[in-house]
Protein backbone atom coordinates (compact mmCIF):
# COMPACT_ATOMS: atom_id res chain seq x y z
CA UNK A 1 0.00 0.00 0.00
CA UNK A 2 2.91 2.34 0.71
CA UNK A 3 4.12 2.27 -2.94
CA UNK A 4 0.59 3.07 -4.12
CA UNK A 5 0.33 6.04 -1.74
CA UNK A 6 3.81 7.19 -2.76
CA UNK A 7 2.99 7.08 -6.48
CA UNK A 8 -0.40 8.77 -6.11
CA UNK A 9 0.89 11.49 -3.75
CA UNK A 10 3.83 12.39 -6.00
CA UNK A 11 1.59 12.54 -9.07
CA UNK A 12 -0.98 14.68 -7.25
CA UNK A 13 1.74 17.01 -5.99
CA UNK A 14 3.17 17.49 -9.49
CA UNK A 15 -0.35 17.93 -10.87
CA UNK A 16 -1.10 20.69 -8.38
CA UNK A 17 2.22 22.36 -9.16
CA UNK A 18 1.15 22.57 -12.81
CA UNK A 19 -2.64 22.89 -12.62
CA UNK A 20 -2.90 25.64 -9.98
CA UNK A 21 -0.70 28.17 -11.87
CA UNK A 22 -2.54 27.27 -15.07
CA UNK A 23 -5.89 27.93 -13.36
CA UNK A 24 -4.67 31.35 -12.19
CA UNK A 25 -3.48 32.07 -15.74
CA UNK A 26 -6.94 31.29 -17.16
CA UNK A 27 -8.74 32.99 -14.25
CA UNK A 28 -9.68 36.17 -16.18
CA UNK A 29 -11.20 34.06 -18.95
CA UNK A 30 -13.31 31.58 -17.00
CA UNK A 31 -14.43 34.25 -14.51
CA UNK A 32 -16.62 35.49 -17.36
CA UNK A 33 -18.49 32.17 -17.48
CA UNK A 34 -22.10 32.57 -16.46
CA UNK A 35 -22.47 29.67 -14.00
CA UNK A 36 -20.34 27.98 -11.39
CA UNK A 37 -20.80 24.44 -12.78
CA UNK A 38 -18.94 25.52 -15.89
CA UNK A 39 -16.15 27.00 -13.79
CA UNK A 40 -15.90 23.85 -11.67
CA UNK A 41 -15.93 21.70 -14.79
CA UNK A 42 -13.06 23.71 -16.23
CA UNK A 43 -11.04 23.31 -13.00
CA UNK A 44 -11.67 19.57 -12.81
CA UNK A 45 -11.02 19.02 -16.50
CA UNK A 46 -7.74 20.93 -16.44
CA UNK A 47 -6.59 19.07 -13.32
CA UNK A 48 -7.52 15.72 -14.84
CA UNK A 49 -5.66 16.48 -18.06
CA UNK A 50 -2.55 17.53 -16.13
CA UNK A 51 -2.71 14.40 -13.97
CA UNK A 52 -3.05 12.13 -17.01
CA UNK A 53 -0.24 13.79 -18.95
CA UNK A 54 2.14 13.79 -15.96
CA UNK A 55 1.35 10.15 -15.14
CA UNK A 56 1.87 9.07 -18.74
CA UNK A 57 5.18 10.92 -19.05
CA UNK A 58 6.48 9.51 -15.76
CA UNK A 59 5.46 5.98 -16.69
CA UNK A 60 7.03 6.31 -20.14
CA UNK A 61 10.27 7.61 -18.62
CA UNK A 62 10.34 4.71 -16.15
CA UNK A 63 9.75 2.12 -18.88
CA UNK A 64 12.49 3.59 -21.07
CA UNK A 65 14.97 3.60 -18.17
CA UNK A 66 14.12 -0.01 -17.29
CA UNK A 67 14.50 -1.14 -20.91
CA UNK A 68 17.87 0.59 -21.13
CA UNK A 69 19.18 -1.09 -17.95
CA UNK A 70 17.97 -4.51 -19.10
CA UNK A 71 19.61 -4.07 -22.50
CA UNK A 72 22.91 -3.09 -20.86
CA UNK A 73 22.65 -6.05 -18.49
CA UNK A 74 22.18 -8.46 -21.40
CA UNK A 75 25.25 -7.00 -23.10
CA UNK A 76 27.36 -7.64 -19.98
CA UNK A 77 25.78 -11.07 -19.64
CA UNK A 78 26.75 -11.99 -23.20
CA UNK A 79 30.25 -10.64 -22.57
CA UNK A 80 30.64 -13.11 -19.70
CA UNK A 81 30.71 -10.55 -16.87
CA UNK A 82 27.69 -11.51 -14.69
CA UNK A 83 28.69 -9.21 -11.80
CA UNK A 84 28.13 -6.09 -13.88
CA UNK A 85 25.01 -7.57 -15.41
CA UNK A 86 23.63 -8.16 -11.91
CA UNK A 87 24.22 -4.50 -11.01
CA UNK A 88 22.27 -3.38 -14.08
CA UNK A 89 19.41 -5.75 -13.28
CA UNK A 90 19.25 -4.48 -9.70
CA UNK A 91 19.18 -0.90 -11.01
CA UNK A 92 16.23 -1.88 -13.19
CA UNK A 93 14.50 -3.35 -10.12
CA UNK A 94 15.03 -0.12 -8.16
CA UNK A 95 13.53 1.91 -11.00
CA UNK A 96 10.65 -0.58 -11.21
CA UNK A 97 9.94 -0.06 -7.50
CA UNK A 98 10.29 3.75 -7.73
CA UNK A 99 7.56 6.34 -8.26
CA UNK A 100 8.18 6.55 -12.02
CA UNK A 101 6.25 3.51 -13.33
CA UNK A 102 2.51 3.62 -12.90
CA UNK A 103 1.07 1.65 -9.94
CA UNK A 104 -1.17 -0.19 -12.41
CA UNK A 105 1.72 -1.59 -14.38
CA UNK A 106 1.14 -3.25 -17.71
CA UNK A 107 1.59 -6.98 -18.15
CA UNK A 108 4.15 -6.36 -20.88
CA UNK A 109 6.44 -4.45 -18.50
CA UNK A 110 5.99 -7.05 -15.78
CA UNK A 111 6.86 -9.91 -18.12
CA UNK A 112 9.86 -8.01 -19.46
CA UNK A 113 11.25 -7.49 -15.97
CA UNK A 114 10.51 -10.92 -14.53
CA UNK A 115 11.57 -12.86 -17.65
CA UNK A 116 14.94 -11.11 -17.82
CA UNK A 117 15.60 -11.47 -14.09
CA UNK A 118 14.44 -15.09 -14.00
CA UNK A 119 16.64 -16.13 -16.91
CA UNK A 120 19.66 -14.43 -15.38
CA UNK A 121 19.00 -15.84 -11.90
CA UNK A 122 18.51 -19.42 -13.10
CA UNK A 123 21.43 -19.29 -15.52
CA UNK A 124 23.97 -17.84 -13.09
CA UNK A 125 22.44 -19.26 -9.88
CA UNK A 126 21.59 -15.93 -8.22
CA UNK A 127 19.54 -16.38 -5.03
CA UNK A 128 18.93 -12.86 -3.75
CA UNK A 129 15.37 -11.91 -2.82
CA UNK A 130 14.78 -9.80 -5.92
CA UNK A 131 15.82 -12.59 -8.28
CA UNK A 132 13.97 -15.34 -6.36
CA UNK A 133 10.76 -13.33 -6.37
CA UNK A 134 11.19 -12.56 -10.06
CA UNK A 135 11.43 -16.30 -10.78
CA UNK A 136 8.31 -17.02 -8.73
CA UNK A 137 6.26 -14.33 -10.42
CA UNK A 138 7.39 -15.08 -13.96
CA UNK A 139 6.72 -18.83 -13.69
CA UNK A 140 3.34 -18.05 -12.09
CA UNK A 141 2.40 -15.85 -15.04
CA UNK A 142 4.06 -18.01 -17.71
CA UNK A 143 4.06 -21.62 -16.43
CA UNK A 144 4.32 -22.92 -20.01
CA UNK A 145 7.93 -21.76 -20.32
CA UNK A 146 9.46 -25.26 -20.29
CA UNK A 147 13.09 -24.13 -20.36
CA UNK A 148 12.93 -21.89 -17.29
CA UNK A 149 10.65 -24.31 -15.47
CA UNK A 150 13.22 -27.08 -15.96
CA UNK A 151 16.04 -24.84 -14.72
CA UNK A 152 14.05 -23.86 -11.65
CA UNK A 153 13.16 -27.49 -10.82
CA UNK A 154 16.80 -28.52 -11.16
CA UNK A 155 17.82 -25.71 -8.82
CA UNK A 156 15.04 -26.57 -6.36
CA UNK A 157 16.16 -30.21 -6.28
CA UNK A 158 19.60 -29.05 -5.13
CA UNK A 159 18.32 -26.73 -2.39
CA UNK A 160 18.11 -27.84 1.22
CA UNK A 161 14.88 -25.93 1.89
CA UNK A 162 11.56 -25.69 0.10
CA UNK A 163 9.36 -22.79 1.18
CA UNK A 164 5.58 -22.73 1.06
CA UNK A 165 5.90 -20.29 -1.80
CA UNK A 166 8.02 -22.84 -3.66
CA UNK A 167 5.39 -25.46 -2.92
CA UNK A 168 2.64 -23.29 -4.41
CA UNK A 169 4.65 -22.66 -7.57
CA UNK A 170 5.58 -26.34 -7.74
CA UNK A 171 1.89 -27.25 -7.63
CA UNK A 172 1.11 -24.83 -10.44
CA UNK A 173 3.89 -26.22 -12.62
CA UNK A 174 2.71 -29.75 -11.91
CA UNK A 175 -0.82 -28.85 -12.99
CA UNK A 176 0.56 -27.45 -16.23
CA UNK A 177 3.23 -30.04 -17.04
CA UNK A 178 1.96 -33.30 -15.50
CA UNK A 179 1.89 -34.78 -19.02
CA UNK A 180 5.24 -33.32 -20.08
CA UNK A 181 7.68 -36.22 -20.25
CA UNK A 182 10.64 -33.87 -19.98
CA UNK A 183 9.56 -32.18 -16.73
CA UNK A 184 7.73 -35.04 -15.02
CA UNK A 185 10.95 -36.66 -13.67
CA UNK A 186 12.07 -33.36 -12.17
CA UNK A 187 8.65 -32.79 -10.62
CA UNK A 188 8.55 -36.32 -9.24
CA UNK A 189 11.99 -36.02 -7.67
CA UNK A 190 11.08 -32.79 -5.84
CA UNK A 191 7.72 -34.22 -4.73
CA UNK A 192 9.41 -37.30 -3.34
CA UNK A 193 12.04 -35.25 -1.51
CA UNK A 194 9.36 -33.13 0.16
CA UNK A 195 7.03 -36.06 0.91
CA UNK A 196 4.12 -34.81 -1.17
CA UNK A 197 1.17 -37.25 -1.46
CA UNK A 198 -1.60 -34.90 -2.57
CA UNK A 199 -3.68 -35.32 -5.72
CA UNK A 200 -1.29 -33.41 -7.99
CA UNK A 201 1.72 -35.34 -6.70
CA UNK A 202 0.00 -38.68 -7.29
CA UNK A 203 -0.82 -37.63 -10.84
CA UNK A 204 2.90 -37.03 -11.40
CA UNK A 205 3.80 -40.36 -9.78
CA UNK A 206 1.32 -42.16 -12.01
CA UNK A 207 2.77 -40.51 -15.10
CA UNK A 208 6.27 -41.59 -14.03
CA UNK A 209 5.14 -45.18 -13.52
CA UNK A 210 3.77 -45.28 -17.08
CA UNK A 211 7.29 -44.87 -18.46
CA UNK A 212 9.28 -48.13 -18.19
CA UNK A 213 12.62 -46.34 -17.99
CA UNK A 214 11.50 -43.94 -15.27
CA UNK A 215 9.68 -46.67 -13.37
CA UNK A 216 12.97 -48.39 -12.62
CA UNK A 217 14.38 -45.25 -10.95
CA UNK A 218 11.28 -44.07 -9.06
CA UNK A 219 9.19 -47.16 -8.20
CA UNK A 220 10.96 -48.01 -4.96
CA UNK A 221 10.87 -44.43 -3.63
CA UNK A 222 7.20 -44.00 -4.54
CA UNK A 223 6.21 -47.29 -2.88
CA UNK A 224 8.16 -46.35 0.24
CA UNK A 225 6.37 -42.97 0.45
CA UNK A 226 2.84 -44.15 -0.32
CA UNK A 227 3.09 -47.46 1.50
CA UNK A 228 1.46 -49.42 -1.33
CA UNK A 229 2.99 -50.88 -4.49
CA UNK A 230 1.85 -49.51 -7.82
CA UNK A 231 -0.09 -52.24 -9.56
CA UNK A 232 -2.04 -49.92 -11.83
CA UNK A 233 -0.97 -47.12 -14.09
CA UNK A 234 -2.87 -44.36 -12.28
CA UNK A 235 -3.34 -43.90 -8.57
CA UNK A 236 -5.34 -40.84 -7.51
CA UNK A 237 -6.04 -39.40 -4.11
CA UNK A 238 -7.64 -36.20 -2.96
CA UNK A 239 -5.54 -35.81 0.17
CA UNK A 240 -4.67 -32.25 1.02
CA UNK A 241 -1.15 -30.98 0.56
CA UNK A 242 0.86 -31.56 3.70
CA UNK A 243 2.62 -28.38 4.73
CA UNK A 244 4.74 -28.01 7.79
CA UNK A 245 3.90 -25.24 10.26
CA UNK A 246 7.57 -25.13 11.24
CA UNK A 247 10.80 -26.75 10.12
CA UNK A 248 10.65 -30.54 9.91
CA UNK A 249 12.83 -32.99 8.01
CA UNK A 250 11.11 -35.09 5.32
CA UNK A 251 13.34 -37.25 3.17
CA UNK A 252 16.27 -34.93 3.57
CA UNK A 253 14.30 -31.77 2.68
CA UNK A 254 13.07 -28.99 4.95
CA UNK A 255 9.73 -27.30 4.27
CA UNK A 256 9.82 -23.77 5.66
CA UNK A 257 6.91 -21.33 5.52
CA UNK A 258 7.82 -18.14 3.64
CA UNK A 259 5.91 -15.92 6.09
CA UNK A 260 5.20 -17.35 9.58
CA UNK A 261 1.57 -16.90 10.55
CA UNK A 262 -0.53 -18.38 13.32
CA UNK A 263 -4.07 -18.90 14.38
CA UNK A 264 -6.88 -17.78 12.17
CA UNK A 265 -4.61 -16.28 9.51
CA UNK A 266 -3.00 -19.69 8.95
CA UNK A 267 -6.43 -21.28 8.62
CA UNK A 268 -7.47 -18.69 6.06
CA UNK A 269 -4.32 -19.28 4.01
CA UNK A 270 -4.78 -23.06 4.14
CA UNK A 271 -8.39 -22.74 3.02
CA UNK A 272 -7.30 -20.45 0.23
CA UNK A 273 -4.70 -22.94 -0.97
CA UNK A 274 -7.22 -25.78 -0.99
CA UNK A 275 -9.64 -23.72 -3.04
CA UNK A 276 -6.81 -22.75 -5.42
CA UNK A 277 -5.64 -19.25 -6.08
CA UNK A 278 -6.55 -17.43 -9.19
CA UNK A 279 -3.68 -16.40 -11.43
CA UNK A 280 -2.52 -12.88 -10.70
CA UNK A 281 -3.07 -10.22 -13.34
CA UNK A 282 -0.42 -7.82 -14.52
CA UNK A 283 -1.36 -5.23 -11.96
CA UNK A 284 -0.86 -7.69 -9.07
CA UNK A 285 2.17 -9.43 -10.52
CA UNK A 286 3.96 -6.11 -10.42
CA UNK A 287 4.08 -6.21 -6.62
CA UNK A 288 6.45 -9.12 -6.00
CA UNK A 289 9.53 -7.01 -5.31
CA UNK A 290 7.80 -5.06 -2.58
CA UNK A 291 4.94 -7.23 -1.32
CA UNK A 292 5.61 -10.76 -0.07
CA UNK A 293 2.85 -12.80 -1.64
CA UNK A 294 3.07 -16.28 -2.93
CA UNK A 295 3.34 -15.59 -6.66
CA UNK A 296 1.01 -18.45 -7.60
CA UNK A 297 -2.02 -16.23 -7.68
CA UNK A 298 -3.98 -13.61 -5.87
CA UNK A 299 -4.80 -14.60 -2.28
CA UNK A 300 -8.29 -14.18 -0.93
CA UNK A 301 -7.18 -11.63 1.65
CA UNK A 302 -5.52 -9.62 -1.13
CA UNK A 303 -8.99 -8.48 -2.15
CA UNK A 304 -9.45 -6.81 1.20
CA UNK A 305 -6.01 -5.21 0.91
CA UNK A 306 -7.06 -3.89 -2.49
CA UNK A 307 -10.30 -2.46 -1.07
CA UNK A 308 -8.31 -0.80 1.73
CA UNK A 309 -5.84 0.72 -0.72
CA UNK A 310 -8.61 1.94 -2.99
CA UNK A 311 -10.48 3.48 -0.05
CA UNK A 312 -7.47 5.34 1.33
CA UNK A 313 -6.38 6.60 -2.09
CA UNK A 314 -9.93 7.64 -2.92
CA UNK A 315 -10.24 9.55 0.35
CA UNK A 316 -6.95 11.34 -0.28
CA UNK A 317 -8.00 12.28 -3.82
CA UNK A 318 -11.40 13.49 -2.61
CA UNK A 319 -9.77 15.59 0.11
CA UNK A 320 -7.33 17.13 -2.36
CA UNK A 321 -10.12 17.96 -4.81
CA UNK A 322 -12.27 19.49 -2.06
CA UNK A 323 -9.32 21.58 -0.90
CA UNK A 324 -8.77 22.85 -4.44
CA UNK A 325 -12.36 23.42 -5.52
CA UNK A 326 -13.94 24.46 -2.21
CA UNK A 327 -13.96 28.17 -3.16
CA UNK A 328 -15.72 27.36 -6.42
CA UNK A 329 -18.65 25.53 -4.80
CA UNK A 330 -19.10 27.04 -1.34
CA UNK A 331 -17.79 30.61 -1.33
CA UNK A 332 -20.53 33.15 -2.10
CA UNK A 333 -19.98 35.63 -4.85
CA UNK A 334 -19.51 39.21 -3.61
CA UNK A 335 -22.45 41.54 -4.16
CA UNK A 336 -21.90 43.95 -7.03
CA UNK A 337 -20.98 47.47 -5.95
CA UNK A 338 -22.97 50.24 -7.55
CA UNK A 339 -20.79 52.57 -9.51
CA UNK A 340 -21.39 56.28 -8.86
CA UNK A 341 -20.75 58.74 -11.61
CA UNK A 342 -18.42 61.55 -10.63
CA UNK A 343 -18.59 64.76 -12.58
CA UNK A 344 -15.17 66.13 -13.26
CA UNK A 345 -15.16 69.89 -13.49
CA UNK A 346 -13.00 71.18 -16.25
CA UNK A 347 -10.90 74.03 -15.04
CA UNK A 348 -9.83 76.68 -17.54
CA UNK A 349 -6.10 77.40 -17.12
CA UNK A 350 -6.55 81.18 -17.72
CA UNK A 351 -10.14 82.15 -16.97
CA UNK A 352 -9.80 85.98 -16.92
CA UNK A 353 -9.44 88.63 -19.61
CA UNK A 354 -9.88 92.40 -19.95
CA UNK A 355 -12.57 94.02 -22.05
CA UNK A 356 -11.49 97.31 -23.63
CA UNK A 357 -14.34 98.29 -26.00
CA UNK A 358 -17.82 97.37 -27.30
CA UNK A 359 -19.29 98.13 -30.78
CA UNK A 360 -22.68 97.75 -32.43
CA UNK A 361 -21.13 97.30 -35.87
CA UNK A 362 -18.85 94.44 -36.66
CA UNK A 363 -16.62 96.38 -39.08
CA UNK A 364 -15.79 98.93 -36.37
CA UNK A 365 -14.88 96.13 -34.01
CA UNK A 366 -12.67 94.46 -36.61
CA UNK A 367 -10.86 97.71 -37.35
CA UNK A 368 -10.12 98.23 -33.66
CA UNK A 369 -8.78 94.67 -33.35
CA UNK A 370 -6.48 95.32 -36.32
CA UNK A 371 -5.12 98.45 -34.64
CA UNK A 372 -4.45 96.58 -31.38
CA UNK A 373 -2.77 93.73 -33.21
CA UNK A 374 -0.45 96.15 -34.99
CA UNK A 375 0.61 97.44 -31.57
CA UNK A 376 1.45 93.90 -30.35
CA UNK A 377 -1.70 93.32 -28.33
CA UNK A 378 -3.51 89.95 -28.49
CA UNK A 379 -7.12 90.97 -29.11
CA UNK A 380 -10.22 89.13 -30.26
CA UNK A 381 -13.94 89.70 -30.83
CA UNK A 382 -16.66 88.14 -28.71
CA UNK A 383 -20.30 88.46 -29.82
CA UNK A 384 -23.13 88.83 -27.31
CA UNK A 385 -26.68 90.21 -27.17
CA UNK A 386 -28.21 92.79 -24.88
CA UNK A 387 -30.96 95.43 -25.02
CA UNK A 388 -32.24 94.05 -28.29
CA UNK A 389 -28.91 94.64 -30.04
CA UNK A 390 -25.89 92.57 -30.97
CA UNK A 391 -22.71 93.74 -29.34
CA UNK A 392 -19.16 93.06 -30.51
CA UNK A 393 -16.93 93.00 -27.46
CA UNK A 394 -13.16 93.50 -27.75
CA UNK A 395 -11.22 91.30 -25.28
CA UNK A 396 -7.48 91.41 -24.77
CA UNK A 397 -5.25 88.49 -23.72
CA UNK A 398 -5.87 85.82 -20.98
CA UNK A 399 -4.84 85.75 -17.31
CA UNK A 400 -4.76 83.31 -14.40
CA UNK A 401 -6.14 85.77 -11.83
CA UNK A 402 -7.72 89.22 -11.63
CA UNK A 403 -4.62 90.98 -10.30
CA UNK A 404 -2.59 90.06 -13.34
CA UNK A 405 -5.42 91.17 -15.65
CA UNK A 406 -5.77 94.54 -13.90
CA UNK A 407 -2.01 95.15 -13.97
CA UNK A 408 -1.90 94.46 -17.71
CA UNK A 409 -4.84 96.80 -18.35
CA UNK A 410 -3.16 99.62 -16.43
CA UNK A 411 -0.02 99.01 -18.46
CA UNK A 412 -1.97 99.43 -21.74
CA UNK A 413 -3.51 102.69 -20.47
CA UNK A 414 -0.08 104.02 -19.53
CA UNK A 415 1.09 103.27 -23.06
CA UNK A 416 -1.95 105.16 -24.50
CA UNK A 417 -3.08 102.03 -26.33
CA UNK A 418 -6.52 101.90 -24.69
CA UNK A 419 -8.54 104.43 -22.74
CA UNK A 420 -10.36 102.20 -20.28
CA UNK A 421 -10.96 98.51 -19.42
CA UNK A 422 -12.50 96.21 -16.88
CA UNK A 423 -11.67 92.63 -15.89
CA UNK A 424 -14.20 89.95 -16.85
CA UNK A 425 -14.43 86.20 -17.31
CA UNK A 426 -13.15 84.88 -20.58
CA UNK A 427 -16.31 82.94 -21.45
Amino acid sequence: MIPWLRNISIRLWLTLMVAVPACFYFLPWFSQLSSRPWQAGFFIGLTGVCFGVISALMHLAGVRMIQKRIHEAKVWEQAGIPARAEKKYLQAVRIYDSFLPSPVRSKKLTLLMTRSLARFALTFDRKSDAFRQAVWVYLSLEPHDDALAALWLEQLAKDDEVTTRDQALLTRLAQTHHRNSGLVPLLARVFLDTGRMDFIARQVYAKVMEDPDLKIDFQQDIQRLTGTPFRKKAVYSDEAIREASGKQAISGKTIRPSVPVAGILEKIRQAGRNLRYRVAGAGWAAIPFINPHDGSGRPIQARWRFYLKAGIIGALCAGALMFIFYPVFFVDEPEPVEKTKTVIEERVPKPFTIQVAAYLKENHARQFVVNLTQKGVDARIKTTTGGGNTWYLIQVSEFEDRQMAAAYGNHLISENIIEEFFVSNKD
